[in-house]
């Protein structure tokens, strides 16, 4: 079902961008439209590839990384100062 709404969207951009092509510019704001419905017709088939095993074990990485990252925070409260403290002064 997902992929019918992605060849419906990208056949809506399709023709948005055939339409684009054959007006002329009028404007900046013109040409920055028919720019980025251009980029979106390009990878718009991108979006829907999967992302290789390795890319995935990667993030999976760095996922456990940053749970370990905050573990270590929430058992050591100073640890999440974002300012070093000042210290007191004894005027």
């Amino acid at each position: 079902m997902n992929q019918n709404k992605n060849q419906t969207d990208s056949s809506e951009t399709d023709d948005e961008a055939k339409r684009s092509r054959d007006m002329p510019v009028k404007s900046k704001e013109d040409m920055q439209q028919r720019l980025g419905l251009g980029l979106k017709n390009m990878y718009l088939s991108v979006l829907d590839e999967p992302l290789p095993d390795d890319m995935l074990a990667l993030l999976d990485q760095m996922d456990a990384e940053d749970d370990d990252d905050k573990d270590a925070a929430s058992k050591d409260p100073a640890s999440n100062d974002a300012v070093p403290r000042r210290p007191e002064s004894n005027e």
